[in-house]
């Protein structure tokens, strides 16, 4: 991934250090601020600090429920579940909003920063919290706020990179969402039982301070279009687009949208040249999010991420009770087995790589295949031994590298869908695009997923037992490939 030398960075650092009052003065280090690398990785620890702290909750929520709010053993799996899928519903109803008002906003940086507020105040609230009802809530802000972080994270990444660093920048940011979805529980446990319950949330808010300054200190590459030039490489991508959506055959016909195609648009421009006007008033009636519904492409990918992201909830839901109850395992243990589904996240910047080289298709199916049999095989680990321990680490590893396969190809797929909407029909979701009512949506399949996880799996623990469990989530990812294979043609990815 490409950025600005860091020796060229901050060159307007001391060129402009008194100016800072000066509203029209270049701010500090501005090229370094606006450069591709520093805004996705300030998108990364975004993600990060937004997952990390969901799920250092994991592996201390039993006690939290026992000890501060009074819940009986026997109804320790119902409100974990419940739990997990109250942070689901609020991502579900907040991201498809949040994208609205975002492709809408002339700034991304503003409902970020509002993000991290939501995520201030759960934080809060779950440290404090005395009642069931008040751990609830506080799981509904956490899910708001990430909402806020995927949908206009996501769409920020798109923003600044050109078309074919989409997935190495991917990779970087689902890197940092599954060392944050799995050092969070690692880490958990050990704070809780080395320092005690306030020092892990004291850790989380000084993680929130971190991403505070980063956030206020990025800068947006159009934003900074006022002073430096970092639109020639956009000018570049544009001409690109523009070039292959000339060569490219009509397969779609815009008016069936409301939009102009451009065959259209040349002959209404030519009517308003003779005097004659043909309006087109239903170009702005159909909101973006439901034409993005439209396309297959798009649907196939919701399908497949709420797969993805009902395997990995229930892994957070089901995983701590199962191995408290097999390998009498405490908080830290609990912990501890979360590292081997977190290791393969380090392959995701050469996954996002792969991916921008051979096709997200094409990794997002490797992906589903290889977790049939890693799921399947979970189903041998029933007894506190040794070997067992050793067995559900390595396919907990398995299941962790086909996890990162699928998340980075299906965050790069949901963008491209997109740009092949737009090329087909220019125009069609208005002059700010659709990319962060895309990533909303992608984020209402990961919160669907992430609502169904816990519920399904619990509810198949307690009904059938851990080993019907796995063996469902197997199936299941089985038939996401196939759909992956079957709807492949035509897909140039």
């Amino acid at each position: 991934m490409t950025g600005p030398s860091q020796s060229g960075s901050c060159r307007s650092c001391q060129q402009h250090e008194g100016e800072i009052t000066d509203p029209t003065a270049v701010p500090w280090c501005i090229e370094f601020r606006s450069s591709k690398a520093f805004v996705t990785w300030v998108v990364a620890i975004a993600v990060f600090t937004d997952v990390f702290i969901y799920g250092m909750i994991i592996p201390i929520l039993p006690e939290v429920l026992q000890t501060r709010v009074s819940i009986p053993e026997d109804e320790l799996q119902k409100w974990m579940s419940i739990l997990l899928a109250a942070f689901g519903g609020a991502i579900f109803v907040g991201s498809p909003i949040f994208g609205y008002f975002a492709d809408k906003s002339s700034s991304r940086q503003a409902p970020f920063l509002i993000g991290l507020f939501a995520l201030a105040a759960s934080t809060v609230m779950f440290w404090f919290a005395r009642t069931v009802s008040a751990l609830v809530i506080a799981r509904i802000f956490q899910g708001l706020s990430c909402a806020v972080v995927w949908t206009v994270g996501m769409a920020l990444i798109v923003d600044t990179m050109g078309k074919d660093q989409v997935g190495a920048a991917m990779g970087i940011v689902s890197m940092a969402m599954t060392v944050g979805t799995v050092v969070g529980p690692f880490v958990g446990g050990i704070v809780l039982s080395k320092a005690g319950y306030h020092a892990v949330f004291a850790m989380a808010i000084a993680l929130i301070v971190v991403d505070i300054v980063l956030r206020l200190v990025m800068i947006e590459r159009k934003s900074a279009a006022k002073w430096i030039d970092v639109q020639s490489e956009a000018a570049e991508t544009r001409a690109e687009t523009e070039t292959e959506r000339l060569i490219a055959p009509a397969t779609e016909d815009c008016s069936s949208y409301g939009v102009e195609s451009e065959h259209s648009s040349r002959q209404q421009s030519n009517g308003k040249a003779t005097g004659e006007e043909h309006p087109n008033p239903s170009r702005r009636s159909i909101p973006g999010i439901v034409r993005l519904m439209g396309s297959l492409t798009i649907l196939v990918v919701l399908q497949a991420t709420l797969v993805e992201a009902m395997t990995y909830s229930s892994f957070d839901s089901v995983l701590p009770l199962y191995v408290r109850s097999t390998f009498n395992m405490d908080p830290m243990g609990i912990g501890l087995c979360f590292i081997p589904l977190f290791i393969p996240s380090f392959f995701s910047t050469i996954i996002g790589s792969a991916v921008d080289h051979y096709g997200s298709r094409r990794i997002a199916w490797m992906g589903f295949i290889l977790d049939v049999p890693a799921l399947l095989l979970l189903q041998v680990v029933t007894e506190n031994t040794t070997r067992d321990q050793i067995i559900l680490y390595v396919l907990l590893f398995v299941s962790g590298f086909a996890a990162a396969l699928k998340t980075v190809s299906l965050m790069v797929e949901i963008s491209h869908a997109v740009e092949e909407k737009e090329k087909k029909c220019p125009g069609i979701f208005g002059d700010t695009g659709g990319t962060a009512q895309a990533y909303g949506l992608f984020n209402v399949a990961w919160s669907g997923g992430q609502v169904l996880g816990p519920l399904v799996s619990g509810g198949l623990v307690d009904w059938v037992g851990w080993k019907y469990m796995v063996s469902t989530l197997a199936v299941v990812s089985g038939v996401t490939a196939v759909v992956l294979v079957a709807t492949a043609k035509g897909v140039r990815r």
